[in-house]
């Protein structure tokens, strides 16, 4: 959802770059069109690609996994005609992230590269991404084709995404408010519910998998309003066929912003947006990581009462905390839970700020 936000904190950011002001703002009256809003959009600051799901192995073996690109504008204008084919107009980063449910540990890796270089391909107009060999691409009838690996953490990804519902525009037809100003806003947009098969490689195995994923789609210049601490977001696949998504924006003062917010998404594919007053979510238990001792929710009750919803939500392994110091530079926490209660589910959550604040990345 949000995390890719993070990117504003790339040390390729130098005190000379431009201000906010320089950059295409996301504002009200949003229009998208496809497949061209897939693609990157140079014009404004930032803007990431995500993809969670949960898999299981044809001997049931369970996994959770994270792919995300992001990409963060350096230079606001086209490069200036006679210079360097080497000065870099924007940058990217990659997170790749598995949970194996069994072991109860989460392997991750990531890459950091200047879009300049041989090493980035993401044309506009269209889902065609790579890094390096990291690649993420959309093909005939919106099937989705994920490949990235990292030998050295002994894991891998060779999926198939197939959107099984329409794509989802959250907030005011993909206008996504993030704060009071106006400009405080993100296109976002997703397709929440695809059927996924392939191959998951982890410890040196591979074998064959096949599960649920959420893929999200997010781009802006000037996302959250000063003052926000960090989110939580969740992005659950109820076993009625539903899912559901919501985001809780906290400020350090301990208050929510109203700009909380959340999608419901029917078994048709029809959505409506959920308002901070339509849903709460409270933490019933914390965990503390050894590394950063950033103390995170550890168990959720979300409730919905519209549609008689509530819910316990658990993390299917207690340590899925990324350190992002090769590429983003912050800790956050991402990784597969499990839904009990009126709505049973799975799904991913997101934790941001609890490892260090948020406010002023961007």
């Amino acid at each position: 959802m949000l995390l890719a936000s993070l990117l504003l904190s790339l040390a390729a950011v130098t005190s000379s770059a431009p201000g906010i002001e320089d950059w295409d703002r996301v504002l009200p009256g949003l229009e998208l069109a496809f497949p061209a809003d897939h693609g990157p959009h140079p014009e404004y600051l930032i803007e990431w690609w995500y993809i969670t799901g949960q898999v299981e192995s044809e001997t049931g073996r369970r996994f959770g996994y994270q792919f995300t690109i992001f990409r963060r504008g350096l230079v606001p204008s086209e490069r200036p005609a006679g210079s360097s084919a080497l000065r870099a107009q924007q940058v990217y980063a990659g997170h790749l992230a598995v949970t194996d449910v069994k072991n109860g540990k989460t392997l991750f890796s990531e890459r950091l590269r200047r879009a300049s270089s041989a090493l980035v391909d993401a044309p506009r107009g269209d889902l065609q991404l790579a890094l390096e060999d990291w690649s993420f691409v959309r093909t005939d009838g919106d099937l989705l084709q994920l490949s990235a690996g990292d030998a050295a953490q002994s894991i891998g990804l060779e999926l198939q995404l197939q959107p099984t519902k329409p794509l989802v525009l959250h907030g005011a037809n993909g206008y996504s408010s993030k704060g009071a100003d106006e400009g405080n806003a993100s296109a976002y947009f997703s397709w929440t519910r695809l059927a996924t098969s392939g191959v998951l490689t982890v410890g040196g195995e591979s074998m064959r998998v096949a599960g649920k994923s959420w893929f999200d789609h997010e781009y802006g210049s000037s996302v959250l309003e000063t003052g926000v601490q960090g989110w939580d977001w969740f992005g659950l696949h109820l076993e009625d066929g539903r899912d559901l998504m919501v985001f809780l924006l906290r400020r350090a003062d301990g208050t929510l912003s109203p700009a909380s917010s959340g999608t419901l998404i029917e078994l048709d594919g029809s959505s409506r947006r959920l308002q901070s007053t339509e849903f709460s979510i409270r933490s019933l238990e914390t965990w503390k990581s050894p590394r950063t001792e950033g103390v995170y929710p550890a168990k959720w009750e979300i409730e919905v009462p519209s549609i008689q919803l509530k819910v316990q939500a658990m993390p299917l392994v207690p340590d899925c905390e990324l350190g992002t110091g090769k590429s983003t530079g912050v800790a956050y926490w991402e990784g597969p839970v499990e839904l009990r209660g009126s709505h049973p589910g799975r799904g991913y959550a997101e934790l941001t700020g609890y490892a260090g604040s948020m406010d002023g990345r961007f």
